[in-house]
């Protein structure tokens, strides 16, 4: 596992730093290399439930989260939408829905994010989106700025038509955009124009579809930000006329510079980005310019809206200057909002009151400006006039329980305001949603006094829930090392939220805590990257970006804190491992200083550099078997003294067992020490007490081999090391053929099944491969010895195919694979967030 490698890539509109659940008892088994027979007392596993057909595909961990309590689900949200008693959040991958007794459920998105082509004509929660912007129709429909794919969706609430289509409750439906990104056409069929960056999406009062598409610059071409409309049905609006279903721009001139106010809205430049926008009571389109720090109105008649006289069709500022920042003395004339600073600010809306509502982004506050005088807020307020109702400028997370003006928010993104006037705001650096409440009582379950403020949804984690429930419920962030173990126990190691999980197989007694079958618990890490801890509890430890993670035959956890460039154990009972005597759910270095450099040979592996580790797997006389990636080189930690690989080993110490340290490609038919590796980063330990190693920028899968004979096709020397997969070409091809002679795409990870079947993870090809040890079916497939096969991934890098073959489901970024007992094929599918498992 390279932890080097990113496999998922969210895309977020704000341009700020960016299930099925099967029975898991009897589904997982030791992984390569480890002792088949645990000599710790771990429960028994239950028997399997029927099978599923060999080469299925499904997901046994994570997901997008819940349902569940809204505030015990991790959530990143950056727009809002109410519709009764509900709230909709926009949360990247997903749509959430939030009731009135904080509870969660996602009613769209498959909660990966995924770049990949959209899916239309399914159900919405296994479309694949990236949005920040969402909306609730008249009929319940949710529509949503999916940005990823540049273009704007309809999940269908109930059966009908809408739009101009026929739609099936529960099914999602492509509105507008091509699929493609550049300048949107005006007049023309929305669904066969591109999109420039849809950011949200409103509905006006004549049910006609508003757009807020950001405008771009890349690769020299450059363009402004619109306003579109998509006509509900055939009329004139926005003093156009125009035809159902067809998309026309009604702000914008498509030019970068700021310009136009007081003039007609189509000639106005809007500059690059634009945030939330809404439609008020009066009809009037209300945005967020966000790189020119003001709030603009597109009149929708003539008249005096927000203290400012306007003219039909014509763009206005309503607040802010133009200069970014923070300058607001609170109930003075400077006060007023058109002479007033705004910092990015990114959502706008409008409560009961016609008051205009703006999240101040970078000023971390939530602000009014008064369409009436009168007092709102708790606050006497003057038309015109703005005024702060949240947070006291500091950018953090303070004061739930108390006064929303003495509060700390990091980049409010969006807030609305609920029916029973309490406002909703999406907290999006501190991944909550909060509220102040309106009145004191009862809401979202809590007991509220006015003026306050109150987390109602989101753990304060992005992506990490799910802790001590059924694992299909929880989510992970990036999950780039899987393991099992004979008792059908899982271990995951989530790189990027820097945690290890552990998912056990039955009822019973792990890691000094008394853990439910089924459901998943950490083991190691706070979620913050750094080191600390050893000695005491796991979970009261940090770990940095943990790669690769592995089951010995005692049931301690090995895990390969990469960020630490050290090996770590924590300890599944008390005893003495490796050295040290260790507490049942503690947490101990076995290998690494923390250094990053090579030292150590022959002495203490706890006294030796390590550079990037990446991969670890235990051989079946108990040593560590650690893939030093930026040493270029695999060494060993000898569990007990004797002779392993060739070499008189000691107890506790590390020894080279191949590379020389040198970064390339050479060696191949000598001896292993004097090879030259590109990165060495999945390694296991075969049936015959080979070495196996994913030789990941050289693109092979290479062999260490542990006596003379014929392995894998070819004649092999003990000590020597051989290519066995890959061409040494970054590339896809091969597949029915000699694994020798196909081409990968930096392969990060290798598993051994019960057959001998070598199992890779070729990360690059988005796919996960086998290389038959015998002729026989395996995973779905008639397998030739000693030829390659695909078995999981279509090459696409996206989220689809549960319940399906495996060969067609898509994945993202497969970084790690294990092979449990029964056959059955594990993948830490990390861009997706999830561990899927192929049936064998």
């Amino acid at each position: 596992m390279n932890a080097s490698r990113p496999t998922r890539t969210r895309t977020l509109r704000r341009g700020l730093p960016a299930i099925m659940v099967l029975g898991l008892a009897g589904a997982f088994a030791a992984p390569s290399g480890a002792s088949a027979v645990l000599t710790h007392p771990r429960p028994a596993a239950a028997a399997a439930r029927t099978p599923a057909v060999s080469g299925t595909i499904s997901t046994v961990a994570g997901g997008p989260g819940g349902p569940a309590t809204a505030t015990s689900v991790g959530i990143d949200p950056c727009s809002l939408s109410q519709a009764g008693p509900k709230l909709y959040v926009a949360d990247g991958g997903s749509v959430r829905e939030v009731n009135g007794n904080d509870f969660l459920t996602t009613p769209a998105g498959t909660g990966t994010g995924t770049t990949g082509p959209a899916d239309y004509g399914v159900l919405a929660t296994g479309d694949n989106m990236s949005t920040c912007g969402v909306t609730v129709d008249a009929a319940g429909n949710v529509l949503i700025a999916d940005q990823a794919h540049f273009q704007v969706a309809v999940a269908a609430a109930k059966t009908g038509t809408f739009y101009g289509q026929a739609m099936t409750a529960g099914e999602v439906y492509l509105l507008a955009g091509d699929g493609q990104q550049g300048v949107p056409g005006t007049g023309v069929v929305a669904t066969q124009t591109p999109l420039t960056d849809p950011e949200a999406v409103a509905v006006d009062q004549q049910g006609n579809v508003v757009i807020a598409d950001s405008g771009f610059s890349a690769g020299g071409t450059s363009g402004g930000s619109r306003l579109q409309v998509v006509a509900a049905s055939t009329g004139t609006f926005y003093g156009q006329p125009m035809i159902a279903g067809d998309l026309y721009t009604v702000a914008g001139n498509g030019k970068l510079a700021y310009s136009g106010d007081g003039g007609p809205a189509t000639a106005a430049g809007l500059g690059l980005r634009v945030g939330e926008a809404r439609v008020d009571s009066a009809g009037n389109l209300v945005m967020a310019d966000f790189g020119e720090c003001r709030i603009r109105v597109v009149a929708a008649g003539t008249g005096t809206f927000y203290d400012v006289k306007m003219t039909a069709g014509d763009i206005y500022t309503v607040a802010g200057n133009g200069t970014c920042g923070f300058s607001s003395v609170r109930g003075l004339p400077d006060g007023l909002a058109v002479k007033d600073r705004l910092n990015s600010p990114q959502g706008v809306a409008l409560d009961p009151a016609g008051n205009l509502l703006i999240a101040d982004t970078l000023n971390n506050r939530i602000r009014v400006v008064a369409n009436t005088t009168g007092t709102f807020y708790g606050q006497a307020m003057t038309i015109g006039n703005i005024y702060t109702v949240a947070g006291n400028g500091t950018h953090g997370f303070a004061g739930d329980g108390g006064s929303a003006l003495a509060a700390e928010f990091a980049l409010p993104d969006d807030m609305v305001t609920d029916t029973a006037g309490n406002l909703v705001i999406a907290d999006s650096g501190n991944d909550r949603l909060r509220v102040v409440a309106a009145a004191t009582g009862t809401f979202y379950g809590q007991a509220m006094t006015a003026g306050d403020v109150y987390t109602v949804a989101g753990t304060g984690a992005i992506e990490y829930s799910g802790d001590g429930g059924p694992a299909g419920q929880a989510e992970f962030l990036s999950p780039h090392g899987v393991a099992s173990d004979a008792a059908g126990d899982m271990l995951i190691a989530d790189n990027a939220e820097s945690r290890v999980r552990f998912v056990p197989a039955v009822n019973g007694n792990y890691f000094g805590q008394r853990l439910t079958g089924g459901n998943v618990y950490s083991l190691a890490g706070t979620g913050t990257q750094g080191f600390s801890g050893d000695g005491g509890p796991g979970t009261a430890a940090r770990v940095g970006l943990p790669a690769a993670v592995s089951l010995d035959a005692a049931g301690n956890a090995i895990i390969v804190d990469t960020g630490n460039n050290r090996v770590r154990v924590v300890a599944d009972t008390s005893g003495t491992f490796y050295g040290q005597a260790m507490t049942a759910g503690d947490i101990y270095t076995v290998a690494g200083t923390g250094g990053f450099g090579f030292s150590g040979d022959g002495g203490p592996a706890v006294g030796a550099e390590l550079a990037g580790p990446q991969g670890v797997a235990v051989d079946g006389a108990g040593n560590l078997v650690i893939t030093d990636s930026d040493n270029f080189r695999v060494r060993v930690v000898a569990d007990t003294s004797g002779t392993f690989y060739g070499q008189a080993m000691t107890a506790g110490d590390i020894y080279t067992v191949a590379g020389n340290g040198v970064d390339g490609f050479a060696g191949d038919g000598h001896p292993a020490t004097s090879a030259e590796f590109d990165a060495p980063v999945g390694v296991a330990v075969d049936r015959a007490g080979n070495l196996v190693i994913t030789d990941t920028d050289n693109c092979r899968v290479r062999v260490v081999a542990v006596a003379t004979g014929t392995f894998y096709g070819k004649a092999m020397t003990a000590g020597n090391i051989y290519a066995v997969a890959g061409a040494g070409t970054a590339g896809f091809s091969g597949d029915g053929g000699r694994a020798a002679k196909a081409m990968l795409h930096f392969p990060s990870d290798v598993a051994v099944d019960g057959t001998g079947n070598l199992v890779i993870t070729d990360t690059g090809n988005e796919r996960v491969r086998v290389v038959a040890e015998k002729a026989g079916t395996f995973y779905g497939q008639t397998m030739i010895k000693n030829d390659i096969y695909t078995v999981a991934g279509t090459g696409a890098a996206q989220f689809s195919g549960d319940g399906g073959p495996g060969t067609g489901a898509a994945l993202s970024g497969p970084a790690s694979a294990a092979v449990t007992g029964t056959g059955n094929l594990l993948i830490a599918d990390a861009g997706n967030t999830r561990v899927r498992m192929v049936a064998g």
